[in-house]
């Protein structure tokens, strides 16, 4: 019998699970691709997905370009828009850009894509609750380029009236939004640590 220990091979330590990636298509009513980015979930219910847009994201447009701040990003199953939380380097909330949508379809859990029909309709609310309509004339054009039905051009209107109806007490949609970013790397945390649950809570997620 040897008298040499046995060989043990040390443990291989686990890689970290960081949070799933999906790819967002954004598109116009008539089906053409504006562009496409990545993102983070951090976060679904059936009223809201949470989506983390960190710095540095490339966003997939013409000649593309990498942004330079963070961003949370809010996508309501069902709803008429969708909301893009701007932080500043500090992390702290810069504004809102509001996108008027087709009613979106969330993805199924496999799904490695999701895709959004944007309808040229824009809501830019700032930290201090003030706003700005943009691309109204956009808008009519493509009401009329694009043929947008009549339950289209009324939806969009109207969700728009609802986006701007919430600003003012910050209600829902808005209320869901935080005002600072306690941290900058969710797209590297362990979602089976319990530092990720830690982070979802401090947003107000999980």
């Amino acid at each position: 019998m040897s008298s040499y220990p046995p060989h043990r091979h040390p443990r291989r330590r686990r890689q970290p699970l960081i949070a799933p990636q999906l790819v967002v298509d954004k598109r116009k009513y008539d089906g053409s691709l504006w562009g496409s980015y990545a993102v983070f979930v951090l976060d679904r219910t059936p009223q809201r997905y949470t989506f983390w847009q960190p710095r540095g994201t490339y966003i997939n447009r013409n000649h593309g370009w990498t942004m330079r701040h963070d961003h949370l990003q809010f996508f309501f199953p069902g709803r008429w828009f969708a909301i893009s939380a701007n932080y500043d380097e500090h992390g702290w909330l810069s504004h809102c850009y509001c996108d008027v949508i087709l009613p979106w379809v969330p993805p199924q859990p496999l799904d490695t894509a999701t895709r959004f029909v944007d309808l040229e309709l824009d809501l830019h609310v700032s930290a201090d609750r003030s706003m700005r309509i943009y691309d109204e004339d956009e808008f009519a054009a493509a009401i009329v380029k694009m043929h947008y039905p009549d339950d289209v051009r009324t939806g969009a209107e109207q969700a728009l009236q609802d986006l701007i109806a919430a600003v003012g007490e910050w209600q829902e949609p808005f209320a869901g939004v935080p005002l600072a970013l306690p941290r900058h790397d969710y797209h590297r945390l362990d979602t089976v640590s319990p530092l990720w649950h830690e982070a979802l809570a401090a947003l107000g997620l999980g």
